[in-house]
């Protein structure tokens, strides 16, 4: 009878390692499992941000190309009106009041782009 009982204790002793492990296993997968949902939760809030950066960026890249565009027709049509002053100016100082026009309408399309560039970066900073 005593190996029988030797046998007896072996097995209980033996299945109180197993479950001992077997919880202890549980319970790093548990963990695991903890870690793992919060850095799941704090990629998608990392993401939301950035598509929400993504969706300022292209609003703002919108902007700045439609006051390009205007900038861009106000341009060609101040050039217009300076070629058809041109060819209607007779006198030497009709050219130089021309050429102002000419470089102010330069001028002009130049701020613009800045500008724009400008309002661009500034929405984009934001």
């Amino acid at each position: 009878m005593n190996i029988l009982s030797l046998v007896k204790a072996s097995a209980g002793i033996l299945l109180v390692l197993c479950a001992y492990f077997l919880g202890l296993n549980q319970g790093k997968n548990s963990e695991e499992l903890k870690n793992a949902r919060s850095q799941v939760s704090q990629l998608t809030q990392t993401i939301q941000e950035y598509e929400t950066r993504q969706k300022d960026w292209n609003i703002a890249m919108a902007d700045l190309r439609k006051s390009e565009s205007i900038a861009r027709s106000d341009s060609e049509r101040l050039r217009q009106r300076v070629n058809s002053l041109e060819k209607r100016a007779k006198t030497s100082e009709s050219r130089i009041a021309i050429q102002c026009f000419r470089l102010e309408s330069e001028s002009r399309k130049l701020l613009l782009e800045a500008r724009g560039i400008i309002e661009y970066c500034r929405k984009a900073l934001q």
